[in-house]
């Protein structure tokens, strides 16, 4: 009878940890993915992750402790939420924010390329040409320096 006990109270210690069948990469995962995506309650305009608040604190380890017993990452984003209210979940900036952004960048490229398709431009034919006058002057002034030398 005292093995019967012995067995019954050994399978008993060890059934949470047969239960626990939530691999420790993926509650860390979605404790780090959780605590991203929900701001903080104890330090305004930071995420949870980033909070360096006690309270925070104990707001991941709960996150984890839900992670570990098998809740899905939404789940536990909703009950999160839905403890501490609706304006703590981090919503993604519309698209339409980033078309200013995206048009800048398009002037910009269009912008140098047009820099260097005119400064590495070849002359054309209707180009000024060198006055040759200026070779005149270059004959004269060598005849000065003859001159001088001798």
């Amino acid at each position: 009878m005292k093995t019967v006990l012995a067995i019954l109270l050994l399978i008993s210690l060890a059934a949470p940890a047969w239960a626990q069948d939530v691999d420790p990469g993926t509650v860390s995962r979605i404790t780090h993915e959780v605590s991203m995506e929900v701001y903080s309650p104890f330090c305004p305009g930071k995420t949870l992750a980033m909070c360096p608040s006690p309270n925070a604190a104990d707001v991941r380890m709960d996150i984890q402790k839900m992670a570990t017993e098998g809740m899905e990452k939404e789940a536990i984003k909703d009950e999160v939420v839905k403890k501490y209210g609706e304006e703590f979940r981090l919503q993604p900036p519309p698209a339409s924010d980033n078309y200013g952004l995206f048009a800048l960048i398009f002037l910009t490229f269009i912008g140098v390329f047009g820099i260097v398709k005119f400064i590495s431009r070849k002359p054309t034919d209707g180009a000024p040409q060198p006055d040759p006058s200026i070779h005149e002057e270059d004959d004269y002034l060598d005849e000065l320096r003859e001159e001088v030398r001798s």
